[in-house]
């Protein structure tokens, strides 16, 4: 096991994490059991640090011990330190749970005076709603398990969660669970891209997921992927007593009825984190690769420029941003091939500044796509930055890696109106990158409205977010007092201007939650997420810091003074509602104190549990030694278990990376018929998976088209498109896509107007189910084309057609 020569040997008081989830609809309802033993002779203080997703409504929070069961209550924060410490001074046992106000997906659970020889179990249950991904083919359920150490620019260096000083270790004894309920309805197929899973079909009503492999590590989190079935409504209503949840999902035909098709000019800017931590797992890669493919997919005539940022920024062009042509493409294109991750420390927060600084032109629209691990600590004042340039800057943020800061990454992206995605390692970027560039290219529709035909109640969000083709928007109506009822006559309606463009109503009443408190606990949760996204008095001032002259410097602290008091404002609000709900909130704390009679907390001892660093956060022990510390515990670990059998302090792990590789490869398990109730356990293939898996977006093993899968041949012909948006392929390649010789096409069009035509009508049809990889250079491929056709859009329709026809 880990040891380090330098501090005393230390137990680990954490033994097992198991997490049991029921999925219903759009929501999870989760429960993660933690058991402590203290195995140590006198008591001890056991401090754990863990992450849980942000938007995350935590509602119970239970410690038992002995025949004993302590229920937490939810009070103000530090009203809730306080008994927990007093409790502690007082000989008693106190069990106290907070959320991180810094990175609010940190969570810290604190086990007081736990007596030697005692076993504690601390069960907490959260709901949670699940994101719609992939252009609305897939639910993720995502179980965030590790916390990745994060870059501290104050101090130059790493820095322990939530303001602890717990350790990161490369292997822990404690291992983890999981058990998942899922319900059948509308479900088509089931996957997990993080861990092997097995799935029990004999159950009437629900598929019951679990782990296939026993010990499992806290290294990676947890990824499930629900494939919807295909024909289902695109709309949901849920009501409870108090509350009700509406989603709406738009397709491409709902959204052209009220789509402004004025075209804007854009700026891309892309912020490419190559610090260090960027170069283990495969991130700094997957960079590169989603780069790549950027840069083939933007649009002739817009403005672009790549940041390069870490310790310090670097930009590839001195300009704010240069016009996208063929040289400047080419430069861009050469920089993406050498990146590196040699940039040092992870400091977001100053090119985001140098960017506020340099305001987009008027007239254009700033779309920023940041790639990051997102392992840095001062994630909210980045946030706070970026919710200041929201009117006219989006942010699409791309989380890579097994364990980037969930808050970060999400808050960037809703705080400017953007998207996000989280991309694991051994992945493929086409889909994920194709998607959210697609989404930048859209007009999305910004002023939409909920019509709840109801009065009395709070419809959150507040405002609502921008509309996007295949998109989910989930809103949320609180009812102002109890005797507001939702029954079956409810009828809500999504419309922009005179355009209505979706109408839910209420044919059954769907079973989200047993508790019937599901959609109300949401809803404030979704409610106190916004609080916390609000903007200052001062966001609009910022452009300029006034006048630098001593006597105008009392108007500046009264600017001050009232981001202050708002602030404080919004603290209480976010407390009103978290106590009314009965949800934690980063300003309120569950407490739970356990009487003793004579108790006696004098030779208490400090025990906090070292966390297991993700599988792609290997390479920092040698960065920053001090931060990794041995531990132990009174029973010798077997093979199976999460920890190293090395007696030296090294870092080296016992899994290799390519074993890590193959754990990460997707397990998928399809879905039988209804009466097919056997148990199906997913099986190693036979061939070597991680052989065939393909990692790069641009190069395949073969230039044969008829040999190759679709996506490989997507790739291809996406390598293939010139900057111009024409096609830089052959006549031996388009008879291997269509079956039949360019000659057969020959009298539609002259040769340089029919190579495109083939390929864009190719890749329409034929490759449909990839139009996520494909978009941006088709639509680069049609501008061109009408060009060449006079912008006659009726002649370009008709060509396509008939190009089709011959298939």
């Amino acid at each position: 096991m880990l040891r380090n020569k330098q501090n005393p040997q230390q137990y680990v008081p954490l033994k097992q994490v198991n997490i049991a989830a029921t999925i219903r609809s759009f929501a999870a309802d989760v429960s993660i059991t933690q058991l402590f033993r203290n195995e140590e002779s006198t008591s001890i203080e056991a401090v754990y640090c863990f992450p849980i997703e942000e938007q995350a409504a935590i509602y119970s929070f239970i410690a038992r011990i002995d025949d004993r069961e302590i229920i937490g209550e939810l009070k103000e924060k530090k009203t809730a330190q306080k008994e927990y410490s007093e409790a502690l001074q007082s000989g008693h046992g106190a069990y106290l749970l907070e959320q991180d106000e810094k990175s609010q997906d940190n969570f810290i659970i604190n086990v007081g005076a736990l007596p030697s020889g005692k076993e504690c179990q601390i069960e907490i249950c959260y709901v949670t709603e699940l994101n719609l991904v992939e252009n609305g083919e897939k639910i993720r359920f995502v179980v965030p398990t590790t916390i990745a150490p994060r870059y501290n620019p104050d101090k130059g260096s790493l820095s322990s969660p939530a303001g602890t000083t717990s350790k990161y270790v490369q292997s822990v004894p404690y291992t983890i669970s999981f058990h998942c309920q899922v319900e059948k309805y509308n479900i088509a197929r089931i996957s997990s891209s993080s861990h092997p899973i097995q799935m029990d079909l004999s159950k009437q009503d629900y598929y019951v997921i679990t782990f296939a492999q026993e010990n499992t590590c806290l290294d990676r989190d947890i990824l499930l992927d629900m494939q919807l079935i295909e024909h289902r409504s695109n709309t949901i209503l849920a009501v409870e007593n108090g509350a009700m949840m509406v989603s709406f999902t738009p397709n491409e035909e709902d959204c052209q009825r009220v789509m402004n098709n004025k075209e804007m000019t854009n700026e891309f800017i892309f912020l490419v984190d190559c610090s260090g931590s960027m170069d283990e797992e495969n991130k700094i890669e997957l960079a590169r690769q989603a780069m790549l493919l950027f840069l083939k997919s933007l649009p002739v005539n817009c403005y672009f420029n790549i940041i390069r940022f870490g310790s310090n920024h670097q930009s590839l062009f001195p300009e704010m941003t240069v016009l996208y042509n063929e040289i400047n493409s080419q430069e861009a294109e050469q920089l993406t091939k050498a990146m590196r991750a040699d940039l040092g420390g992870t400091e977001l927060l100053s090119p985001l500044q140098w960017l506020e600084k340099n305001p987009t032109i008027e007239g254009r629209a700033r779309q920023i796509f940041l790639l990051t691990d997102g392992e840095v600590s001062n994630v909210n004042e980045v946030i706070d930055l970026c919710r200041t340039m929201a009117t006219s800057t989006r942010i699409f943020s791309f989380g890579l890696g097994s364990s980037p800061s969930r808050s970060l990454v999400k808050g960037l992206a809703r705080s400017t109106n953007g998207r996000f995605v989280f991309i694991p390692p051994h992945t493929s970027v086409d889909i994920h990158v194709g998607e959210q560039l697609q989404k930048a290219l859209q007009s999305c529709i910004t002023n939409v409205e909920i019509k709840w035909n109801l009065d009395m109640i709070t419809s959150v969000p507040n405002k609502m977010p921008p509309v996007y083709v295949n998109d989910r928007l989930i809103v949320y109506a609180l009812a102002k007092n109890s005797s507001i009822r939702f029954d079956h006559n409810l009828r809500v309606e999504l419309t922009c201007g005179q355009h209505r463009l979706g109408e839910a109503k209420v044919n059954i009443i769907p079973n989200v939650s047993n508790n019937n408190e599901t959609i109300g606990r949401l809803a404030a949760k979704a409610l106190i997420v916004e609080l916390q996204h609000e903007k200052l008095p001062s966001s609009t001032q910022k452009m300029s810091p006034g006048s630098l002259q001593t006597r105008f410097q009392e108007h500046q602290k009264a600017v001050n003074n009232d981001d202050e008091s708002a602030k404080e404002i919004i603290k209480k609000r976010i407390i009103e509602l978290s106590l009314k709900y009965h949800i934690l909130s980063p300003h309120t704390a569950f407490i739970g104190v356990e009487k003793r009679l004579n108790g006696n907390n004098s030779d208490m001892v400090l025990r906090e549990v070292p966390i297991q660093i993700s599988a792609d956060d290997q390479h920092l022990h040698s960065y920053h030694q001090n931060y990794y510390s041995s531990y132990s515990t009174t029973s010798p670990m077997t093979d199976d278990d999460c920890s190293s059998e090395d007696d030296d302090d090294s870092f080296d792990c016992d899994m290799s990376f390519r074993e890590l590789c193959r754990r990460s490869i997707q397990k998928s398990v399809p879905l039988p018929d209804e009466d097919d109730d056997e148990e199906l356990s997913e099986d190693e293939d036979d061939d070597d998976p991680f052989q065939s898996r393909n990692n790069n977006s641009f190069s395949t093993q073969t230039t044969d088209l008829s040999i190759m899968n679709d996506e490989d041949i997507v790739r291809y012909l996406i390598n293939k498109q010139k900057f111009d948006g024409s096609w830089q392929i052959d006549e031996n390649d388009i008879e291997k896509l269509t079956k039949k010789p360019l000659t057969t096409f020959a009298h539609m069009a002259n040769k340089e107007i029919l190579l495109s035509s083939i390929i864009i009508a190719i890749l329409e049809t034929r490759f449909a189910s990839l139009s996520s990889m494909w978009y941006g250079i088709v639509q680069k491929a049609r501008k061109y084309l009408l060009n060449l056709l006079g912008n006659d859009i009726t002649k370009l329709n008709k060509l396509l057609e008939d190009v089709r026809k011959q298939f």
